[in-house]
């Protein structure tokens, strides 16, 4: 076999194994949930029979033992004969932890390494606690032909033992077995020759019509990103377009244009569906996580799954998985109380974590809830001033929810104790950065007692963005359109001080502002300028520009070596005229326009004072 051929088998049993191994996570769960469940007994069975017969195939003898005596264990269980208790369940995700090891392993071309003899003698033991289940499905198997013949059918059993068969590992056992009762023997042998050419193939073609791989193809991800990249170029060839014929009177241009800008949308949304995937990708590993969590800290959980098939961009999908993942596990570590706490506050012994997610618009809200003890926003003002992050006169200014924001500034903590679990605010700024680098925002609501919410807004890809252009200082810039909620011209001289903001009143509310001219060029005094308001991490500010020109959709490229990295600005795209334009990320100016009032600077103060 070549080379080629090797590496595609590889590639295809990593990915179908991958497959499995994500719904053993939730199928264990859920087993532990409802461990008389012998339709889930079954499929965890199955999943992990699948895994050992693909790498039995590539001879990966670590990945085959391991699966091979977990499988017993899954035996005993659907035999009855073994109990679903804590102890296996813990043993079995164990067990799936290494197979995913393995595979990672593999996929990284590196030898694979035994599983642990302590995972592997527990194993044994608690298969061996069944009372020999494994000749019983070879009892069963051998006279089930006669009633396939009848049903068209074969029972689970059966497809396992003619799979270890194919597999050359199928036990000595079955061929003395059958000559012990000298009756059966002649009934049986005619009935399965007589049946074998009509009634077997029929069930094998019907399971293959009913297969979805000959309606599915697997297509690498980069040619995916290449078919996002020409659309991206495409829609600039559109803009471009669009501008020209603004200046031409000609109807059949005009036409055509139209008719190109409605193959450019369509083509665009077809291939934006393709690069979709339901966010459960991400959320299928998280009440494994969460237990895990759980366990280690005496603690009990409870995880809810909502909004799994809420689908996002691929990329998207593959980023949000570290913030959320740490979410979680701060969560059960720093959220979720013990249960005689919870028992002696009147809440369930185990604890809720509940996450959610669902379509706004061009965006997508994830939420990150849970029933613990809570924040105290009084408790985070003291350690922000302890550790000196904020002054007294900020600290006597803040209102709870911004005090409540301060768990997301860099090396904020309110952990007494550094452990190998992050506590909630360790690391809490790399999690809002990173959700900013995706364009998204991300805030917190939290009652004492009661428990915590985070809130994720994220858009729906990371390829093309609806976008308000601008102009600040002689540039141009794209502001993202969905946090925008309303654009109105700025009267000066209602312009008032507020906490060192710049305030306008705005419905009756104070709406803080935020200037983009001052980091740039400074305008004329008498200039009119605009404001943009728009939600930064659930507040509202103004952003005050030179110039509103209109709404565009722009393609989102990534910035240079110079300008990455660099605070308020997400990216950047090619404008119908050829020239370059910034997308701005709101909330980051928002916090460095914060930072500069701290230390006020003459041109702010001066101008607009």
């Amino acid at each position: 076999m070549s080379s080629g051929v090797d590496d595609d088998i590889k590639r295809d049993f990593l990915q179908e194994a991958g497959e499995l191994v994500q719904r053993l996570s939730e199928q264990l769960i859920d087993l532990e949930k409802s461990p008389d469940d012998q339709e889930l007994l079954n499929a965890v069975f199955r999943a992990f029979h699948t895994v050992k017969g693909g790498a039995g195939f590539l001879e990966l003898t670590p990945l085959v033992e391991l699966c091979h005596v977990t499988e017993d264990v899954c035996n005993g269980l659907r035999s009855g004969q073994s109990k679903l208790d804590s102890t296996m369940m813990d043993c079995l995700l164990q067990s799936l932890d290494q197979v995913q090891l393995m595979l990672d392993a593999v996929a990284r071309e590196q030898p694979l390494k035994a599983a642990p003899e302590d995972l592997i003698d527990a194993l044994k033991t608690l298969a061996a606690c069944a009372a020999a289940p494994a000749p019983q499905p070879v009892a069963v198997a051998a006279p089930e032909p006669v009633k396939a013949a009848a049903s068209d059918t074969i029972t689970d059993d059966e497809f396992e033992a003619l799979l270890d068969q194919l597999q050359g590992k199928a036990p000595a056992a079955p061929v003395p077995t059958a000559p012990p009762p000298p009756p059966a023997a002649p009934a049986v042998v005619p009935v399965v020759r007589e049946s074998a050419p009509v009634a077997a193939p029929k069930p094998v073609e019907a399971e293959v019509k009913k297969e979805p791989a000959e309606t599915q193809v697997r297509v690498d991800t980069q040619k995916l990103d290449r078919m996002m990249n020409l659309v991206g170029e495409l829609v600039l060839v559109r803009n471009r377009l669009k501008s020209l014929q603004q200046r031409s009177a000609s109807d059949p241009v005009s036409r055509a244009v139209a008719e190109l800008d409605f193959i450019t949308r369509s083509l665009q949304g077809a291939v934006m569906q393709i690069r979709m995937q339901p966010i459960k990708r991400v959320f299928s590993r998280f009440p494994k996580l969460a237990r895990d969590v759980a366990r280690g800290l005496g603690k009990q959980i409870e995880v809810e799954l909502q909004g799994e098939d809420t689908d996002l961009d691929k990329n998207l999908v593959e980023a949000l998985a570290d913030p959320l993942v740490h979410m979680v596990r701060n969560s059960v570590d720093h959220g979720i109380e013990l249960p005689e706490a919870r028992l002696r506050a009147g809440k369930p012994a185990a604890g809720r974590l509940v996450l959610a997610a669902q379509q706004q618009g061009d965006h997508i809200l994830i939420t990150v809830r849970d029933d613990g003890g809570g924040i105290d926003a009084e408790h985070i003002r003291r350690k922000a001033l302890q550790k000196g992050l904020i002054d007294s006169s900020q600290a006597s200014q803040m209102s709870p929810e911004e005090c409540l924001d301060l768990i997301f500034l860099p090396g904020f903590s309110t952990k007494e104790q550094i452990s190998d679990l992050s506590g909630r605010g360790v690391g809490m700024d790399v999690v809002r950065s990173r959700i900013r680098e995706l364009n998204g925002q991300v805030a917190i609501e939290s009652k004492v007692g009661q428990g915590t919410c985070f809130r994720i807004r994220v858009p729906l890809t990371l390829a093309i963005l609806s976008a308000l252009m601008v102009h600040a200082g002689g540039r141009r810039y794209a502001l993202p359109l969905s946090p925008v909620r309303d654009v109105f011209v700025l009267d000066e001289t209602k312009v008032r001080k507020l906490d060192r903001w710049d305030v306008v009143m705005v419905r009756g509310e104070p709406l803080r502002l935020v200037y983009l001219d001052p980091w740039l060029e400074a305008l004329p005094s008498d200039q009119l300028r605009h404001v943009a308001v728009a939600t930064v991490d659930e507040e509202r500010y103004g952003f005050v520009v030179s110039e509103v020109r209109g709404r565009e959709e722009v393609v989102i490229k990534p910035l240079g070596a110079s300008l990455r990295g660099l605070t308020g600005v997400g990216g950047a795209t090619v404008m119908p005229d050829g020239q370059v334009a910034l997308i701005l990320d709101l909330g980051g100016l928002v916090q460095a326009y914060r930072q500069s009032l701290a230390a006020p600077r003459p041109t702010i103060e001066n101008e607009h004072g």
